[in-house]
C-alpha cells in the first residue's frame, strides 16, 4: 500500500488553498462577467443575482509568456425580459456557455417555451484572466489547454480477432486530437472508420436500434450520443453509429441498415426525389419522423484572403466536407446557385471539419464551408483563436434562388455575436435537421422514439441542450419527405389531445 507523507500533504492542501485565494477580487469577478454577457451576448438581458467563486487554476502558458489564470465560480442570472435561449432565429445556448466560460450542460433554468422576466439561470463557469503589472490582474479570453504528450507505443496481446479489436480499440481512443504523422493519421483514420462499421453489425446483431449520427466534434454525434444514453436509461437500447454525415446516413436507412438518421433536410429532400448530379436514382423508402432543429450554411474565411462573396471563390482553394457529408452536398447546391461552375474552383478538397479548419488555419485552403446549427463548436473556437475569422455573407439573389428551387431553404441570417469577434449579421440560407427513417420501419419503434424525443425532451435537452430546440410546435417545418404513418399517427392524436378539454371542465 502506498503510504504518504503528511507533511506533503499538508502542503498541497496549503497549495490549493493559496491557488483559491489568488487573482482578482470577487467584485471584479462579477463585472468582468457583466461585461462578457454585455459584450458578447444581448444588452441588458441578464443580471447578476448571486456570484460565488469556487476556486482557481494556474495556466502555466497562454501564448504571450504571461501568467494566466482560470478562475472556477457559480452564478445566478436573472432574465430582465423575455428571451427565448432554444429559439430557431437568435442567439441561442450555445453562444451563451461560450460566453460565460462554461459547458452546455453546466446551464441550466432555460425553457424550450422560452423565459419570462425574473426567470433564473443557474451558471457553473470558469473566466481567464492574466497577470498584470502590479500585482494585478485583466480579464481575457478563454484559452485552450496544450494537448497531451502522446503516450508510448503498446503491445497487441494475443492473435485472436478479439485482442486485436482491443488493441485497435486502444490506439483510436489514445490521446485524441494530438497530431501525427500524415501516414500514422491516415491509418488511424481507416481503423476508425472499420471499428465503426463494426460496432454498427454488433448492434444489429443484438437486435439495438441503430442511429447514424455524425463524425466527432459535431452536432449529430453529440446529440446521437445523449439520445443513445437516453434511450437506454428508458429501456431502450440504441447505437450511435458516428457516420460521415447526411448522405450516408440517408443511403443506410434506405437500405435498412440504419433504423434511423439524422440528416439534413435538404439532403433528404434531394435522396428522396433522386440525385440528378451523382446519378443516383429517387430513394422512395424514406420516411420523415421529426424536424429537430434549424442550421445554416456558413461560408468561412480569413481577413486578407480577398473573399468577400461567392464570385470570390474562383480560382481558390476551398475545404468542404468529406464525401458522405450534408455540408459537401450544401456546399455544392450553394455554389451551382451563385453561378459557379466545376471548373471556377480548380482546388477543392474532401475532409471532415477539424481538418478542414486546420487547413484554413495553416493556409493550405482559401475558405472552409461548414453546414451546421449555429453556433459551430469547431468555428467557435477558430473563432477564440484568431482575429481574422471572416464569415462571408450570401448575396440575395443566390438566398432567393436556392429557396425559390427548393422546399428545404429559407433566407436566415447568423445574429451578430453568434461567434467571438463576428459584430455583424451574416446573411445565409437555413435548413433543418430532420430524423429519418425507412417506410418499413416498425410503426411501434418510430412512436417509441417519438415518444422519447417528446415526452424526454427535458432530460435529454440538459444531456445536449438542442434537445431543447424540438417541440410539437416544430417538429414538422422544413419536412419534404413523407411522414411515416406512425408519425402521421403520433401528431395527429398529440394534436386531438391537445384540443381536448381538461377534465371535469366542461364546455
Amino acid at each position: 500500500m502506498l503510504r504518504r507523507d503528511p507533511l506533503a500533504l499538508l502542503g498541497l492542501a496549503l497549495l490549493a488553498v493559496l491557488a483559491c485565494a489568488r487573482g482578482p477580487e470577487e467584485a471584479e469577478l462579477v463585472r468582468a462577467l457583466e461585461a462578457r454577457l454585455e459584450a458578447g451576448f444581448e444588452e441588458g438581458l441578464f443580471s447578476v443575482r448571486s456570484f460565488r467563486r469556487r476556486g482557481s487554476a494556474p495556466v502555466s502558458d497562454i501564448g504571450d509568456g504571461s501568467e494566466g489564470l482560470f478562475v472556477y465560480y457559480d452564478a445566478e442570472l436573472a432574465f430582465e425580459r423575455e428571451y427565448s435561449l432554444t429559439s430557431w432565429r437568435g442567439l441561442n445556448v450555445g453562444t451563451l456557455a461560450f460566453v460565460l466560460g462554461a459547458t452546455e450542460q453546466g446551464i441550466s433554468g432555460f425553457s424550450a417555451e422560452g423565459n419570462r422576466k425574473g426567470d433564473v439561470l443557474s451558471v457553473s463557469g470558469r473566466l481567464a484572466w492574466r497577470g498584470a503589472p502590479g500585482g494585478t490582474w485583466e480579464p481575457i479570453d478563454d484559452v485552450t489547454p496544450p494537448p497531451r504528450v502522446e503516450a508510448p507505443p503498446f503491445p497487441v496481446e494475443g492473435t485472436r480477432p478479439g485482442a486485436v479489436l482491443r488493441g485497435v480499440r486502444a490506439l483510436i481512443e489514445r490521446d485524441p486530437g494530438v497530431p501525427r504523422p500524415p501516414r500514422d493519421a491516415a491509418i488511424v483514420d481507416e481503423l476508425e472508420r472499420a471499428v465503426e462499421r463494426l460496432d454498427l453489425r454488433f448492434a444489429r446483431l443484438e437486435g439495438k436500434i441503430t442511429l447514424g449520427s455524425g463524425q466527432p466534434p459535431g452536432t449529430y454525434y453529440d446529440f446521437g450520443a445523449a439520445f443513445a444514453r437516453q434511450a437506454s436509461a428508458a429501456g431502450l437500447p440504441l447505437h450511435n453509429y458516428a457516420s460521415e454525415g447526411s448522405v450516408e446516413n440517408g443511403f443506410r436507412v434506405q437500405s435498412q441498415l440504419l433504423s434511423f438518421g439524422l440528416v439534413q433536410s435538404d439532403v433528404a429532400e434531394t435522396l428522396f426525389q433522386g440525385w440528378v448530379e451523382e446519378n443516383q436514382l429517387p430513394q422512395p423508402d424514406l420516411r420523415s419522423v421529426a424536424s429537430l432543429w434549424p442550421e445554416a450554411v456558413h461560408l468561412v474565411t480569413l481577413e486578407g484572403s480577398g473573399i468577400g462573396r461567392l464570385a470570390d471563390l474562383r480560382g481558390r482553394r476551398v475545404a468542404l466536407g468529406q464525401p458522405g457529408s450534408g455540408s459537401r452536398f450544401s456546399a455544392f447546391r450553394v455554389a451551382a446557385a451563385a453561378g459557379l461552375a466545376p471548373g471556377d474552383v480548380p482546388d477543392v478538397r474532401e475532409m471532415p471539419l477539424r481538418e478542414g479548419v486546420a487547413e484554413l488555419e495553416a493556409g493550405s485552403v482559401d475558405a472552409l464551408f461548414v453546414t451546421e446549427a449555429i453556433p459551430a463548436p469547431a468555428l467557435q473556437e477558430l473563432a477564440r483563436r484568431r482575429r481574422d475569422v471572416r464569415f462571408v455573407p450570401l448575396q440575395p439573389s443566390t438566398v432567393g434562388t436556392l429557396s425559390d428551387r427548393h422546399f428545404a431553404y429559407y433566407p436566415l441570417t447568423i445574429p451578430a455575436r453568434s461567434y467571438p469577434g463576428q459584430v455583424e449579421a451574416v446573411r445565409t440560407v437555413g435548413l433543418a435537421s430532420v430524423l429519418i427513417t425507412n417506410r418499413r420501419t416498425p410503426g411501434p419503434q418510430v412512436t417509441q422514439v417519438l415518444e422519447l424525443l417528446v415526452d424526454g425532451s427535458e432530460a435529454l435537452s440538459r444531456e445536449y441542450y438542442r434537445a431543447g430546440f424540438i417541440s410539437g410546435a416544430t417538429m414538422r417545418l422544413g419536412i419534404a419527405v413523407p411522414l411515416h404513418p406512425a408519425a402521421e399517427a403520433f401528431y395527429t392524436a398529440r394534436a386531438g389531445k391537445a384540443r381536448d378539454p381538461a377534465p371535469g371542465g366542461g364546455i
